[in-house]
């Protein structure tokens, strides 16, 4: 199998001297690794194309279909070329057994890069809408001396290798280093529980407003035994001021309850 152009399709016609492509991965990242994986699952590392290839079914290594792929499984760094036979890379290796599932979208960033066309395209597209198949098709044929008749297999392969490696993003941009995720909404706030209202402090008791028109009997004992004293508070005294009032008489005389008169109110 002639490996400088194992991609050329095989029924482009006869032209004098036939038309040579510039190399390209005729296949996308996910069928040139399913190729590797084939190879590590029925221990033909090491083997040569043609037992890879009865292998897998194929009656010769030109067929197109075979040919394709491991040509892409050679560019994207996935298998070696070792005189006649072929090995599994340590890249390939890292992506068909990962340590850390977390870093596939990593290592097949690296093994798209691995390819120098598309290592080319990554640049200049980079942080760009990627043209439509079509349009990448020309900008091949004319920028990258890719046949006419494998500019849009050339074309369909990068752009399902872009979304396969995560470097297509849904909005059709292309972003080398890995295209955002979905946006997800925030958990939303743990709601803070509302203060409780400040226990306003105990209310200091006042005492009671004096009655309207209290009066006080001060009965004299002694030489005065018989005589009363009336003191009468005058209406406009605050119930402080008779709260210490109050006091004051306690220091000088003294105060017993006695059953109101006949017709009156009872003193205090």
């Amino acid at each position: 199998m002639s490996d400088s152009n194992p991609t050329e399709p095989d029924d482009v016609p006869a032209r004098g001297r036939r038309e040579r492509s510039a190399r390209y991965p005729g296949a996308p990242l996910p069928e040139a690794i399913e190729l590797a994986r084939f190879i590590d699952d029925h221990g033909l590392d090491g083997t040569s194309a043609e037992a890879i290839a009865a292998s897998m079914g194929f009656e010769s290594i030109k067929t197109r279909t075979f040919s394709s792929r491991l040509s892409a499984a050679r560019q994207f760094g996935l298998v070696a070329l070792e005189g006649s036979s072929y090995r599994i890379t340590p890249l390939a290796r890292s992506i068909l057994h990962p340590v850390d599932p977390a870093d596939l979208p990593r290592l097949h960033r690296e093994a798209m890069k691995a390819s120098p066309l598309y290592a080319d395209l990554l640049v200049r597209l980079a942080d760009r809408r990627v043209p439509d198949p079509e349009r990448l098709a020309n900008l091949l044929y004319h920028s990258y001396q890719i046949t006419a008749s494998a500019k849009l297999i050339a074309a369909e392969s990068f752009v399902e290798t872009s979304r396969f490696a995560g470097v297509l993003a849904d909005d059709g941009f292309l972003r080398p280093g890995g295209a955002p995720g979905p946006l997800t909404a925030p958990p939303p706030p743990t709601p803070t529980p509302a203060p409780e209202p400040p226990t306003a402090p105990a209310a200091r008791r006042s005492p009671p407003d004096p009655p309207d028109g209290v009066r006080f009997d001060l009965r004299l004992w002694g030489v005065d035994s018989g005589k009363v004293v009336r003191v009468r508070a005058p209406e406009s005294l605050s119930a402080e001021s008779f709260s210490r009032l109050i006091e004051a008489l306690r220091l000088h005389v003294r105060i017993v309850d006695d059953p109101p008169e006949e017709g009156e109110a009872a003193g205090s």
